[in-house]
């Protein structure tokens, strides 16, 4: 144990310092800070610790060494100051020799405390990635079952058109571009908008007529299966792109059986879905695919399965329609104008999309 650590001076001084006679408690500290250069020479070995250390002795007086008249006198001793500042040089030195190890330690200290809140940083920002990745992977499991739209429905791929069907398409064929002015607020797909179903879009349209010709609704189905309705790759193709998520199909005839209309609604994700789907469908658009829409009248009608027919479509916002009619036996129609009048008839069966547009204006 070195002489600082055992407290040797401390001792040795406050012996000094309690002698009688001395007066030690306005001694300058800077005065034990005098290198042993500044004195001459020792006078003689520090004295040694005597057993029970440098306790007091009772009424409070120091031990003293004999011969120490000098301080029996009052005077200071040399030999007390020069062990004092024996011991201050010799703690310099030491001091000194530690360098700078006390930086280093407070530099070690400060290296890992560093590294202690990195640590807790790094563990934060881990937490946080975890949860961020949970989450994703949900989103993209909700995005993979549902599709990019809010209602759940559509094809993952093209359905395949019943062995011999027909590949029919119209010989006059009509379409319009989407309006904004009319069908701008429901450009886009609602969020939670509620599927079609057939009480929703033909149960207000049972029944239409326009100049003398009365449509009456035979038949009405809603399918969650777009390409069911269709045959074609692209045209098929273009409704799983533009998120087709159901259609709905309704057949109209006159009283004598002399007409056929089918009326076809495909609810799409927006206005340049259904643009693309209509152009896909389009039979006059050298650049597309052959394809059209697929007969839903049956076996006992041969109009819109062979002979002559006429379609017109329509964008109305994110909804695609299509009225495709003809003589019940595919004739054409010579000079009259009667399935011209019979294709604007079949028009008022898209009610359903007037109303979802009030109803968008409303809300």
């Amino acid at each position: 144990m070195s002489r600082v650590d055992s407290g040797y001076g401390r001792r040795s001084r406050r012996a000094v310092a309690e002698a009688p006679g001395q007066a030690y408690t306005d001694h300058d500290l800077e005065q034990d800070l005098v290198t042993e250069d500044e004195h001459p020479t020792d006078t003689g070995p520090a004295p040694r610790r005597r057993k029970g250390g440098s306790r007091r002795a009772k009424g409070g007086a120091s031990r003293r060494r004999r011969g120490d008249s000098a301080q029996d006198k009052g005077t200071e001793s040399p030999r007390g100051v020069e062990r004092v500042s024996a011991f201050s040089a010799s703690a310099i030195k030491k001091v000194s020799v530690l360098g700078d190890r006390p930086n280093q330690i407070v530099y070690t200290l400060a290296e890992q405390s560093k590294r202690k809140r990195g640590t807790a940083v790094l563990a934060a920002v881990s937490g946080a990635f975890a949860v961020a990745l949970i989450a994703l992977l949900g989103l993209l499991g909700y995005q993979l079952f549902n599709g990019a739209g809010t209602v759940a429905g559509g094809d993952d791929s093209i359905v395949a058109p019943p062995a011999g069907h027909s590949t029919l398409t119209p010989e006059l064929y009509l379409s319009e571009p989407n309006r904004d002015d009319v069908f701008g607020p429901i450009n886009e797909r609602p969020e939670g908008l509620e599927p079609m179903t057939a009480e929703t879009v033909f149960g207000s349209v049972e029944e239409l007529e326009l100049d003398g010709i009365r449509l009456q609704l035979q038949d009405s189905d809603v399918t969650d299966s777009c390409t069911s309705l269709v045959w074609g790759d692209e045209l098929g193709q273009s409704l799983i792109d533009a998120n087709c998520v159901n259609a709905a199909t309704g057949i109209y005839s006159d009283p004598g059986q002399e007409y056929v209309a089918q009326v076809t609604l495909f609810d799409l994700a927006n206005a340049d879905g259904a643009t693309e789907a209509e152009a896909a469908l389009n039979p006059t658009d050298p650049d597309t695919g052959m394809g059209f829409l697929l007969a839903q009248t049956g076996d006992g009608i041969d109009g819109l399965q062979e002979g002559y027919s006429q379609a017109n479509a329509q964008v109305m916002g994110h909804y695609l329609a299509v009225f495709w009619v003809a003589r019940t036996d595919g004739t054409p129609p010579g000079d009259d104008a009667d399935l011209a009048t019979l294709s604007v008839a079949a028009m008022k069966a898209s009610n359903y999309v007037y109303q979802e547009v009030v109803a968008a204006k409303e809300g």
